[in-house]
């Protein structure tokens, strides 16, 4: 009996003094705050959202047969967005619009990216098609944050879609 009560007070002993001790190191378990709440308590505006779609024709509902391609890249900075959109190898290009649906289905534009009165490229024509900015509705923003937006070129001999691509999140 005695020996357990020894045990108990050095066990309390023990205790105590671990509770009592003072390191001033603060907690060093919780990792740094991310950056983007640094620059929101900061009041800094947030690190823009970069999309990009890689444009072919295999990627429309009913895949065309064409050696165009293209690369298109969205960069959303509040409620606005910059895009850019480059192509190669494509014939009489005159639309290009950001559709909402998903990857093979068909969907109305929400915003209209390259329309009339833009001419139409010649022939063959590889470069920059359109780079500019836009504002948009919060809604639109949210569709291309979920993954769920595409962009169309159209063209003269493909006039619902020669050569499109998914939008998806690259930084």
């Amino acid at each position: 009996m005695r020996g357990r009560l020894m045990f108990g007070v050095g066990t309390l002993a023990a205790l105590l003094a671990a509770g009592s001790c003072k390191d001033d190191v603060g907690l060093t378990s919780i990792p740094p705050a991310p950056e983007r709440y640094i620059a929101f308590l900061s009041g800094a505006p947030p690190a823009p959202e970069r999309y990009i779609a890689f444009l072919s024709g295999a990627n429309e509902p009913t895949p065309t047969t064409t050696g165009a391609q293209g690369l298109a890249t969205v960069t959303v900075n509040g409620d606005s967005i910059h895009y850019r959109i480059e192509l190669s190898n494509i014939d009489s290009a005159f639309l290009a619009h950001i559709h909402h649906g998903a990857a093979g289905t068909s969907s109305g534009v929400i915003v209209p990216l390259y329309v009339a009165p833009s001419p139409p490229k010649g022939l063959d024509f590889s470069g920059l098609l359109i780079d500019s900015t836009v504002a948009v509705t919060a809604a639109i923003l949210s569709q291309i944050r979920a993954d769920t937006t595409y962009v169309n070129v159209h063209t003269k001999v493909n006039a619902g879609g020669e050569i499109r691509g998914q939008l998806f999140r690259f930084q």
